[in-house]
């Protein structure tokens, strides 16, 4: 079976990590103010989970932002 990553995913992985580190946040801090772990966050900050709706709030949350912060990234090629 192959593996592969969907692009949006990257890229939308590499907007979250580039975002929290704007914001100086660090894994911990995101685990700590959400539900979502840091083993989680690190797979979607790679790209690799397709993650749900309500995961997607908590990462809002956990980064103390609003959800449309974190949608403001093209995810076209």
């Amino acid at each position: 079976m192959l593996h592969f990553k969907d692009k949006r995913l990257v890229k939308f992985g590499k907007h979250v990590h580039e975002f929290r580190l704007k914001l100086g946040l660090e894994p911990n801090d995101i685990a700590e103010n959400s539900s979502i772990t840091r083993r989680d966050l690190q797979a979607i900050e790679e790209g690799s989970k397709n993650f749900g709706f309500t995961t997607f709030l908590e990462l809002a949350k956990g980064m103390g932002i609003s959800p449309s912060d974190l949608l403001n990234v093209n995810l076209d090629d």
